[in-house]
């Protein structure tokens, strides 16, 4: 949202300059930015008024002006439509230089001396819009430099806003902040309304169907009106914001609305036929065309304002054709309500259209000010409209909205602040911000309706902190203090598990955990998905089941951008359905392409055993035990190479190479391996305290055995039974070889094992390694019927 900064100093009267009023509202949480609204000045600029116009013979749109500028008469070529005699415009002089580099020069067009240029206000730099010439107020002086008429040497202050800080999206919103901040009264617009004896009553009844969708609906009338040019202070300050002047009566409901933060809707009356607005859902199907002359096929998730029978505009978004406020309007009917923030986004989104209305009635608009808005508007529209305001604001307001109250604790603000914040302060700093505080030992706090993200203690905390002062928090010197804090356990062992990872060469992601519900579906990590009800797009239409999803779209972003060679991970949550809702912690874990050797270049293409090997590495290194890997039958990975991982007895993941077909889906065409592990499963498996040993004072006995067995047979299954045979004296056992070949016949396949035999109470005979080889050759056989090579 953007501001002039004129406007701020108009409600308050401020010294500090714009970029400082900026920095200030940044740090009092609400970013802001300053720009200057020109370039350059208006130098050889000044107000004109054109006492004759005439056609230029040979051309349909060219004409020939007379402009006085004061000391004398300039002769004008003009192509504008709007160009008419009696008009004060702005005149750019010989000399002059406009926005985009234009210098002005005398020139022939047509035939005709062209002494100067009469100014639209793009030329100007205040808006895009060139359809016709800048027409000025007629009580600007003629001759009198532009500067000193259109006061436009100002700053636009740029609000980037969080969606919970609805109350700053007006000049009073932000100028209750500044005031707030600068210890300083704000000056609010008064409104000296005269109303006629003729009561709006007896013209409009209210009737609001969807008291849910719209809680508060007000209607004024105005009546004969003259619909022509708002005055220059309101289209100046329009313009600075950044939105079109359209007419009087329309630029009057914007104005009001960006003051207050109070969406107005102007309609010509004589379109109501029957002297009733009636809210309520839109028919399945209803046909609807909107100001923009564009027809929409409507449901019932939009709300209408309606005459009783025929919509008249969709509510909260955007009026209705048919009913705008045109040239020969001469009644009104003004509108000022407060909307369901969920309906009027579900009807925005399913429109297509985005305007500044429901940009703040899907934020929440305060339900309070609506007879304030429509009360200013009405008495802008008598002065500068030439209406007569009948009697009466007439207000359908079911069940009112009252302020929510909140228990406020002086010493909890201070102990969670951890700042010596006086009691008084706090009652002044919240009723400065307009809050009613009551001291009654703990302070009893009426949070006004504007400050709709204001629902807790902790609320009223953060709100008295932003205006008091981050920087007024002590800063902590941890270097005079404990050497070590210790944070969640959750927190440090994620802390690990990045450490231990990227030691590997493994780079971090950070995905939305949003995803595609046809491509995880073919993931295979469950058919139900949890539907997202209004996706940002069709490709981001439910929460991802599982973070193979997210690493597979990287990879491919990456693979795209010829970065191919990727070990990657992520740390985030699985959605899965329930009542409630589960999510799931998972460390997910991808690789592709080549290791990289900082060293000699390329180092060798990647294989499940690096993905294996990094798993591994993750569990010792955080004392989870030994991971065993059990075959199974699962998507997305591939018949043969797709794994459950085991600590135990639990199961706490999955790994394998991901099936090609999967992979083309995401746009990837080489080998990729992927896994992903339980957080909590992980975490459930750690040991408290790391288990050293004492380095073997004796030397190692190692031994080879070399056997035959049935393709069937898994390498984990023989591994384990090694083990068991080999007993306390077999410190670790290894598969370094497999083979498959004619020498050992089809259906089988030869497995070589690396033992470390080693005693912690002296050297070993060659004769007990020789025994204890034995016995695991015997034991294999047994087994496996294995078949023990010699040599």
């Amino acid at each position: 949202m953007q501001l002039p900064y004129s406007w701020i100093k108009e409600l308050v009267d401020i010294s500090w300059p714009a970029p400082e009023l900026a920095g200030r509202l940044t740090l009092a949480g609400a970013e802001t930015e300053t720009e200057p609204v020109l370039e350059k000045g208006f130098d050889n600029i000044c107000v004109g008024r054109i006492e004759q116009i005439e056609n230029i013979e040979g051309t349909d749109h060219l004409k020939k002006a007379l402009v006085d500028i004061g000391r004398e008469k300039l002769q004008v070529v003009c192509g504008a439509p709007n160009a008419r005699g009696g008009q004060k415009v702005v005149v750019a002089k010989i000399g002059a230089e406009l926005q985009g580099g234009i210098k002005i020069k005398k020139s022939k067009i047509r035939g005709v001396e062209s002494s100067g240029m009469i100014c639209a206000e793009d030329e100007l730099g205040l808006s895009d819009d060139h359809s016709g010439i800048m027409v000025l107020d007629e009580d600007a002086p003629i001759g009198a430099p532009i500067d000193d008429v259109l006061k436009v040497n100002d700053y636009i202050l740029n609000l980037d806003l969080t969606p919970n800080r609805a109350d700053l999206l007006s000049a009073i919103g932000v100028a209750r902040d500044t005031a707030c901040l600068a210890g300083l009264k704000m000056k609010k617009p008064e409104i000296d309304l005269i109303e006629v004896s003729e009561k709006a009553s007896d013209y409009i009844k209210i009737r609001i169907d969807n008291p849910e969708a719209c809680q508060r609906y007000t209607a004024r009338i105005i009546k004969g009106v003259k619909i022509g040019l708002s005055p220059w202070w309101i289209r100046r300050k329009l313009l600075l914001c950044g939105i079109r002047p359209i007419s009087n009566v329309v630029d009057i409901t914007n104005l009001v609305m960006m003051e207050y933060g109070q969406p107005l809707h102007a309609f010509d009356y004589r379109k109501f036929s029957r002297g009733e607005i009636v809210v309520r859902r839109a028919f399945e199907g209803e046909m609807f065309t909107t100001l923009d002359g564009r027809e929409h096929k409507l449901t019932p998730d939009v709300l209408m304002i309606t005459d009783g029978r025929q919509g008249v505009g969709t509510a909260g978004v955007m009026g209705g054709l048919d009913s705008e406020v045109s040239e020969d309007t001469v009644d009104i009917l003004l509108e000022s309500a407060y909307f369901d923030p969920v309906t009027i986004r579900k009807s925005r989104m399913l429109l297509g259209l985005n305007t500044e209305s429901s940009y703040r009635f899907e934020r929440g608009v305060d339900p309070n000010i609506v007879p304030i808005a429509a009360n200013r508007a009405a008495c802008l529209m008598q002065k500068f409209a030439g209406g007569s305001v009948l009697s009466g604001l007439v207000d359908c307001y079911p069940e009112p909205i009252n302020p929510a109250e909140i228990e406020l604790r002086p010493e909890r603000v201070r102990a969670l602040l951890g700042v010596d914040i006086p009691t008084e302060r706090i009652i002044k700093i919240l009723r400065d911000l307009e809050y009613e505080v009551e001291d009654r030992g703990k302070l009893h706090v009426k949070v006004p309706t504007f400050a709709v993200d204001v629902k807790r203690e902790v609320d009223l905390i953060e709100e008295i902190i932003r205006i008091e002062g981050f920087e007024s928090i002590p800063f902590i010197d941890r270097n005079n203090g404990p050497l070590f804090t210790p944070g969640h356990p959750d927190d440090v062992f994620r802390s690990e598990i990045r450490r231990i990872l990227t030691a590997q060469g493994f780079d971090e992601i950070y995905s939305s955990g949003l995803g595609h519900s046809r491509q995880l579906s073919k993931l295979g990590a469950g058919d139900k998905q949890l539907k997202i009800l209004n996706p940002i797009a069709e490709d981001l239409d439910v929460l991802q089941n599982t973070l193979i999803y997210s690493l597979l779209k990287s990879t491919a972003h990456n693979i795209a951008h010829r970065n191919v060679d990727l070990a990657l991970f992520e740390i985030g949550k699985a959605f899965n359905p329930g009542n409630p809702p589960a999510e799931q912690e998972i460390i997910g874990i991808i690789m592709t392409g080549r290791s990289v050797d900082k060293w000699f270049g390329r180092g060798r293409e990647y294989s499940f055993y690096e993905l294996k090997g990094a798993l591994e590495t993750l569990a010792g290194g955080c004392r989870c035990g030994e991971i065993a890997f059990v075959g199974c039958d699962q998507k997305p990975f591939i018949k043969g190479l797709a794994f459950k991982v085991n600590i135990g007895s639990v199961t706490i993941g999955r790994a394998g190479q991901i099936d090609p077909e999967i992979a083309r889906e995401f746009d990837i065409k080489q080998p990729v391996f992927a896994a992903e592990i339980d957080f909590d499963g992980l975490l459930g498996s750690r040991q408290d305290t790391a288990v050293f040993k004492p380095l073997p004072r004796y030397p190692a006995a190692p031994r080879d055995i070399a056997i035959v067995v049935d393709e069937s047979v898994r390498a984990g299954d023989i591994l384990e039974e090694i083990k068991k045979a080999g007993g306390k004296l077999l410190e670790s056992v290894e598969i370094f070889d497999l083979y498959r070949g004619k020498q050992i016949g089809s259906g089988k396949k030869s497995l070589a094992f690396a033992m470390i035999f080693r005693s912690a109470e002296g050297s070993l005979e060659n004769a007990e390694v020789v025994d204890l080889q034995r016995k695991i050759a015997e034991h294999l056989k047994r087994c496996f019927k294995a078949e023990v090579r010699e040599g």
